[in-house]
């Protein structure tokens, strides 16, 4: 017994001596026989790629090739998380993410979806994952090249952090929205975090290039300033097509019920924003 002897040190002694009388009777007091894992959670189980889903392997990557079937999500995702605990499980497997000071539902889950014809590459290091690359994954309108890199996704072991770069092709130019996450594995309830420093200007800056060109730079707007714009002249057709889409079925906005078309305010995105005219290419005439 040790007179006056502070809290902190009576606990620390007790604790102390618990983890000593559990490791000499588990592991035959040597420290270095107990297991090791990368974060607390679950052990996943082995599985195996799902049916209809070509799968090669070598010592550099491992190689998965969807054809027009394609297995479930869950299936593919639980597969392609592996049976380990490390940066590739915590990032697939993970329900949410944490985003700021919120949790927010995993957005990478939702992009690596199987897609019919896509291919998706896995690269190894010493038979670790280091990234996964999908090709041809089209999320978009249109016919894309089943070369296309859809989506890469490189870790950084020495840092931690985790690189999400999703292509879209625009004029047969691919244009690169660049996400970023840290692997947190102390954290094993929430072990991927989102960089949001700089998050929302990068997503500017994509819709940017993807709308003026890959050449364009974003340029230092201000909210109060005025923009000018082409004039426009809108087809009654076009405002008719738009409602229909949108489930809008006032009367104001058909033709056959009055002789002046009007056109609802949610329509202006087509009526005031340039890059509608140039980079989907709406067709518009005189009413």
């Amino acid at each position: 017994m040790v007179k006056d002897e502070p809290i902190k040190d009576m606990l620390g002694n007790v604790n102390s001596s618990l983890i000593a009388s559990v490791l000499k009777r588990t592991y035959g007091g040597d420290a270095s026989t107990i297991p090791t894992v990368e974060y607390l959670a679950p052990q996943p189980s082995a599985t195996e790629a799902p049916a209809g889903v070509k799968v090669s392997v070598t010592d550099k990557e491992i190689v998965y090739q969807f054809g027009k079937s394609l297995p479930t999500n869950a299936s593919w995702l639980t597969s392609l998380a592996g049976s380990e605990l490390n940066w590739l499980q915590a990032l697939i497997g993970s329900s949410s993410i944490v985003q700021g000071s919120s949790y927010i539902t995993n957005p990478i889950r939702r992009l690596l979806f199987p897609r019919p014809h896509e291919k998706v590459v896995v690269g190894l290091s010493n038979g670790q994952p280091k990234s996964i690359v999908a090709y041809g994954g089209a999320r978009s309108y249109g016919l894309h090249d089943s070369e296309f890199k859809a989506t890469e996704i490189v870790y950084n072991s020495s840092t931690n952090l985790i690189d999400v770069t999703i292509f879209e092709e625009c004029h047969q130019v691919s244009v690169p929205l660049t996400l970023q996450f840290e692997y947190k594995p102390s954290m094993g309830s929430a072990p991927i975090h989102e960089i949001v420093a700089g998050r929302n200007n990068r997503i500017k800056a994509f819709y940017w290039k993807l709308w003026y060109g890959d050449d364009q730079t974003l340029p230092d707007l201000d909210v109060h300033d005025t923009f000018t714009g082409p004039e426009v002249t809108l087809n009654a057709n076009d405002i008719e097509k738009f409602c229909s889409i949108v489930g809008n079925n006032d009367e104001s906005f058909k033709s056959v019920r009055t002789d002046k078309i009007s056109a609802p305010m949610d329509f202006a995105i087509v009526a005031g924003w340039q890059v509608c005219l140039t980079y989907l290419h709406f067709d518009f005439s005189m009413i």
